[in-house]
């Protein structure tokens, strides 16, 4: 199907042809009729200067058919001299043309709605790259440093710049919060910085502090103060050289014999507002949008539903997003989301209730008509969505079982049996440290091995030990069993850590 605007296009180009072939007339010797000119109506003697503006205007609407035209026409950085850590860095890339391949693909969903927010502030272009040096353009991208997301923000700068965290979701890989995160934190760099570039990009990926010393004891030298001339740590000496050579790469790929894949100048996805919390697999089978495609469109949210309180939001292509608006719209918000029945039973409070299912006291209260703390024995209570089941969007279920603790028993031990972690089953049981009594009966959440098995995308990690780790501390951290820990290094379970070991761990980067 021929879209509007390519329909538009059509007509000026014949249009075109047609007063290039008037125009050429007059050198032909044809005795032609004389033309009345009617107000307002273009004279014979402009009709060639008027030929090259249409053929001027419909270039460059043809050109903003494509990202890439647009993204030279907004480059800033353009340098007039190549360092040599500019060509090395180009090398690299070119060795590797499967990556640059997949990246480039991988960027496609996300390079619009970036480049659109980087030319609304009116900041350079080449700004869209720096994902790719980031995070590869992966929105589940997890470094040693605990950064994460597109734009990879750790968490003390996240929080900073308002990209909050909890059990349902995580502000730092959503694609719109931490693209205007990062805006707004390089528009505030560039400024510290006095509009230099390459000292920006560098806080970026050092931090200001770092940058602003090597600047200082350079002046103290009496050494230029500008980017290559900064002793900087190596991973930033590299950094600002890979994005400078990649928009090299983007602004001349032919000479570098690259072909860069076709990537429309359009919104790729549309955002549905949520008043209510849904189910991520529900909205997966309304749309029949892609599930993958799906996952990195919604990476922020950690759970099999969207959070219960608050407001959130949905990214769908856009040829999707009106089944879910109409669903939306159509349904009461009651079924957007499954609901469980708790009975009271004798002893329960309000706050043991929540904390077991890990959720505010006072959205029990809410869905359930509670004013005060009472409640009556044989109530049944509404309980709100937990979405436990989500691992790096895998809506499989789980099963959840109540355990007797018997004599003997450890947390370790029982994360082992239902291969599940000490960490869920703190979590899940309200438990603030490693002691459980025999008798206590503890909710465990574990996979339903009934279910159909579901791949979880998991990111192998490289992990420096640090003075005062265990086994046990690392596997708590990271939502991971010792036992695996152990079988993934060939560990001897009685010898010691010791500081800087390096440790291979694979991570769910949604549990973390």
């Amino acid at each position: 199907m021929v879209s509007t605007k390519a329909k538009h296009l059509f007509t000026h180009l014949i249009v075109f042809f047609a007063l290039v072939q008037l125009s050429g007339c007059s050198n032909l010797g044809v005795e032609t009729q004389p033309i009345s000119v009617v107000e307002n109506q273009t004279p014979a003697g402009d009709l060639t200067s008027n030929t090259d503006d249409l053929s001027l205007q419909i270039a460059g609407e043809l050109q903003e058919q494509d990202i890439w035209h647009r993204l030279r026409n907004g480059f800033q950085l353009n340098l007039t001299e190549y360092p040599s850590a500019i060509t090395k860095q180009q090398k690299q890339y070119l060795k590797s043309p499967k990556f640059i391949d997949k990246v480039f693909s991988r960027a496609e969903p996300y390079l619009y709605y970036v480049v659109e927010q980087l030319d609304t502030a009116g900041l350079p272009l080449e700004l869209a790259l720096l994902p790719i040096v980031e995070s590869a353009y992966d929105p589940f991208a997890y470094s040693h440093s605990h950064a994460v997301g597109l734009w990879q923000f750790i968490p003390s700068t996240g929080k900073s710049l308002g990209l909050h965290k909890n059990r349902w979701y995580d502000g730092r890989r959503d694609v719109i919060k931490s693209t205007q995160a990062a805006v707004k934190y390089l528009a505030y760099l560039n400024k510290r910085f006095s509009g230099e570039w390459l000292h920006t990009l560098a806080a970026y990926n050092s931090g200001e502090g770092t940058v602003k010393k090597a600047i200082k004891n350079n002046k103290r030298l009496g050494k230029s103060t500008d980017f290559w001339s900064l002793k900087l740590p190596k991973e930033t000496r590299n950094y600002v050289p890979r994005l400078l050579a990649l928009a090299d790469l983007v602004s001349n790929p032919q000479s570098h014999n690259l072909k860069l894949p076709q990537v429309p100048n359009v919104a790729f996805f549309d955002t549905i507002q949520l008043s209510s919390q849904i189910e991520l697999s529900k909205i997966i089978d309304i749309t029949g949008v892609d599930e993958n495609l799906f996952i990195n469109l919604n990476p922020a949210y950690r759970r099999s539903v969207t959070p219960p309180q608050g407001n959130y939001q949905i990214l769908l292509p856009i040829d999707k997003s009106k089944k879910l608006e109409h669903f939306l719209s159509n349904n009461e918000p009651s079924t957007w989301a499954p609901y469980r029945e708790y009975v009271v039973k004798s002893g329960d409070t309000l706050s043991q209730i929540a904390q077991r299912y890990q959720l505010p006291v006072s959205l029990i209260r809410k869905n359930n008509g509670i004013k005060g703390h009472f409640l009556n024995v044989g109530q049944v209570l509404r309980i709100p969505p937990s979405g436990d089941g989500a691992v790096s969007g895998s809506y499989s279920k789980h099963q959840i079982i109540d355990y007797k603790v018997v004599s003997g028993d450890t947390l370790s031990a029982i994360a082992q049996k239902f291969k599940t972690s000490v960490r869920n089953l703190k979590r899940f049981n309200g438990l603030t440290n490693s002691t459980i009594k025999v008798g206590q009966v503890l909710s465990i959440h574990a996979p339903n091995t009934n279910a159909a098995a579901t791949s979880q995308k998991l990111r192998k990690l490289s992990y420096r030990v640090r003075r005062g780790d265990s086994l046990y501390l690392i596997a708590e951290k990271f939502d991971l069993t010792v036992a695996d820990i152990i079988r993934w290094n060939n560990l001897d379970r009685n010898k010691y850590l010791q500081p800087r070991q390096q440790l291979t761990l694979y991570i769910n980067p949604m549990r973390i």
